[in-house]
């Protein structure tokens, strides 16, 4: 039979409401040599504490929901780690839910955590259509009272804490850099233009354009969803409009853009630059090292948990929005001026 915490207490010779202060947080009220005998007895009798009797005492499940919209994109893969990582060294558990990019799953699996007690919830929305849930889950959550931090999908609420980075710098970055490289005819893949993160990148590769007198032309500009068959599908538009560069809205869709254009004999970056968005972890590992803009992804993941938590204890927290930064490899590489060679007849006399 299950070992039970009257078991323990017997064993440790104390009370069984000494044993629960021990467990549950509270063993400051304790003597350090008391400590060590439930530790002890813990221990020896392999005692696994019954979560679901603990909640009811503690009115805390101990237990934090994330939402991602896709588990196979490289981002939010490094995402889950950051954040299990730091809820475990807190000593909370996390659900994880996984959306493939539905917004109307969002709707489900915010239904499913809260049925579950969830203390909180980590939220990425789905984007794949332009008329998102986003609303009527903030409002389900504010509802059920569950606190909740939204991470890289900003969405303005007096509830939820919006942990991000700042999208139109990055896309800024981007573009400014090939422009100083020489391009001017840069083309651009984004993210889906129903969510601000793919909307700010735009925002600034426009940006960056018009700083340098140069008109925008939405010709150059195709709507892919973050994934690697949509940079495949959405570079051959791109190449039809004779660009020179590509910025492409996140290093997924890059991985896609670099097969294609390896089918079509294009050469990177000889005939043509590219830089990415967000840093993956392979993304120094291709065969030509990958330009991107880098977002502190673990960072992001941490910081989230730690607002998350704090929310707990009812601490008012803010926004909290990073700053990217470009990092150079050998993907985008300066134009060089064609020189036209003259061959002339050599007259001898």
């Amino acid at each position: 039979m299950a070992v039970t915490i009257k078991d323990v207490a017997e064993y440790a010779n104390v009370s069984v409401s000494t044993v629960s202060m021990a467990l549950n947080g509270k063993d400051y009220r304790i003597s350090e040599a008391t400590r060590e005998k439930v530790r002890a007895a813990v221990e020896h009798l392999n005692y696994r504490p019954n979560r679901t009797a603990v909640s009811l005492v503690t009115k805390e499940s101990r237990a934090i929901g994330l939402i991602v919209p896709d588990i196979k994109n490289t981002f939010f893969s490094e995402l889950v780690a950051a954040v299990e990582e730091k809820c475990s060294d807190e000593g909370y558990s996390v659900i994880i839910c996984t959306t493939n990019d539905e917004p109307k799953q969002d709707i489900k699996y915010v239904n499913f955590l809260l049925d579950r007690d969830i203390d909180g919830l980590l939220f990425v929305m789905s984007v794949s259509e332009k008329n998102n849930y986003a609303e009527e889950c903030i409002n389900l959550l504010q509802e059920a009272r569950a606190p909740t931090v939204l991470i890289d999908r900003e969405w303005q609420s007096d509830y939820a804490v919006n942990v991000s980075s700042d999208n139109e710098h990055g896309g800024y970055l981007a573009c400014k850099h090939l422009l100083d490289l020489g391009h001017e005819k840069i083309g651009t893949i984004t993210g889906p233009l129903g969510t601000q993160s793919a909307k700010k990148r735009l925002d600034g590769y426009i940006r960056a354009l018009k700083e340098r007198g140069i008109a925008f032309d939405p010709k150059l500009v195709t709507e892919g969803n973050y994934s690697i068959a949509s940079g495949y599908r959405h570079c051959d538009a791109l190449l039809d409009q004779g660009v020179s560069a590509i910025f492409v809205g996140n290093d997924m869709m890059a991985l896609g853009v670099y097969k294609r254009l390896r089918e079509c004999g294009v050469k990177i970056p000889e005939d043509i630059s590219i830089v990415g968005y967000d840093n993956l972890n392979f993304a120094e590992f291709l065969d030509v090292p990958l330009t991107t803009v880098s977002q502190p992804i673990i960072k992001m993941g941490t910081v989230a948990v730690i607002k998350l938590l704090n929310m707990l204890k009812n601490v008012d927290e803010q926004d909290e929005i990073f700053t990217p930064e470009l990092i150079c490899r050998d993907s985008a590489v300066s134009i060089q001026p064609k020189v036209e060679t003259c061959l002339c007849e050599v007259n001898t006399v």
